[in-house]
């Protein structure tokens, strides 16, 4: 699955937001391969992203926008939709999207919160052996018919759409239901065992179904039913890894998916979020992709194209917050530029606005 296009309006605080993941032309000598729709070598996308922007800019939010979206296209369920929209207000969104085939689709709601109602419409276009992601869009825009919708046909007209998200916050269960048994024990020994060495017994449970026991000398740690039981016996670094080890599971187990990996290394040294960022880049399948959000700056030293950093911002006009996206290949050209160096000189304006602490700085004596 490969999200092309998104654009968010009055939708968890996002205002006439649009971030798009196709780009121009081919990169020679990339460190990412097959950036393309299988057999269509001119339909582009980008396979891994790296976005990053201050707190409060809308990294988390915007995965959870893409999460309901999803999870309501499987399920129908609209309050999903709904809870997106603050109370008596209108919001809206539109996503293009590839699912498992050569189609592009586009899926809009309009959803009105005051009047307990969602209108839903999608389009979709054939993807030619030659065809760009911007040429079908363009069809989508000016050919197709938008077709209004019932959610309870939606899962039938896009197909399955297999995703998987990660979020510390937000998303409490360990899905581990449906995958290689052999896959996940050796990503958590390996995970586990790296950010704490006392946790190398890791085993499938012979007596409880889909559940691990995660072992160190008298304490069991057990992984069940989508749950890590006694986790407060764990370090905040150690209990993320679990998590980060079972994503990571994940995408070798397939099938061909979307992830969304929000800021699960804030307790883990920063060369090992790079590392295990790496497993996850050289395991991404063709037609897979990977938005990996961090506030590590040292992910900037990565080799990857610039086209893979994005940077969300947040800015007033008028009175009124907004958030953006900035891309790094849209700003800087040349191979010699340093991505590093314009993060830390703000070119992205992405960094926090850190002027309300001048006063902690200078003394209290200064507000007097």
């Amino acid at each position: 699955m490969i999200v092309m296009n998104l654009t968010l309006n009055n939708v968890f605080g996002f205002t006439d937001f649009n971030i798009n993941f196709s780009y121009p032309k081919k990169i020679v000598n990339s460190i990412i391969e097959n950036e393309y729709l299988a057999n269509r070598p001119n339909f582009r996308y980008k396979k891994a992203i790296i976005l990053m922007g201050a707190n409060a800019t809308g990294k988390t939010s915007l995965g959870k926008a893409l999460l309901r979206i999803f999870r309501f296209i499987g399920s129908g369920n609209t309050s999903l939709l709904f809870e997106m929209v603050a109370p008596k207000t209108v919001g809206s969104f539109s996503v293009d999207f590839v699912s498992g085939d050569y189609v592009l689709y586009r899926f809009s709601a309009v959803i009105d919160t005051e009047n307990d109602n969602i209108t839903l419409e999608y389009a979709k276009t054939e993807i030619g052996e030659k065809d760009t992601y911007e040429k079908c869009a363009k069809r989508l825009s000016e050919h197709a018919e938008m077709i209004t919708a019932e959610p309870k046909v939606l899962k039938e007209v896009f197909g399955e759409l297999n995703f998987r998200f990660a979020y510390p916050e937000i998303e409490t269960t360990l899905k581990i239901a449906g995958m290689k048994k052999d896959i996940l024990l050796r990503t958590l020994k390996a995970v586990i065992g790296t950010l704490d060495p006392t946790l190398t017994d890791v085993s499938v449970s012979k007596d409880l179904r889909d559940s691990f026991i995660i072992r160190r000398k008298g304490t069991e740690i057990i992984i069940q039913d989508g749950k890590l039981l006694n986790r407060e016996v764990l370090s905040s670094g150690t209990a993320e890894g679990v998590d980060i080890a079972i994503f990571l599971a994940s995408m070798l187990s397939g099938p061909k998916s979307f992830y969304y990996c929000d800021e699960h290394f804030s307790c883990i040294q920063t060369d090992i979020e790079k590392r295990i960022f790496g497993i996850m880049l050289d395991n991404l399948k063709d037609n897979e992709q990977l938005i990996f959000t961090t506030h590590n700056t040292d992910m900037l030293d990565l080799n990857l194209p610039k086209h893979s950093f994005a940077f969300l911002r947040k800015a007033a006009t008028d009175g009124e917050y907004h958030v953006t996206v900035m891309y790094a290949s849209d700003i800087l050209k040349r191979n010699t530029d340093s991505i590093r160096s314009a993060v830390e000189n703000d070119v992205f304006s992405s960094l926090p606005d850190d002027s309300l602490l001048d006063m902690l700085e200078k003394g209290w004596d200064d507000e007097k």
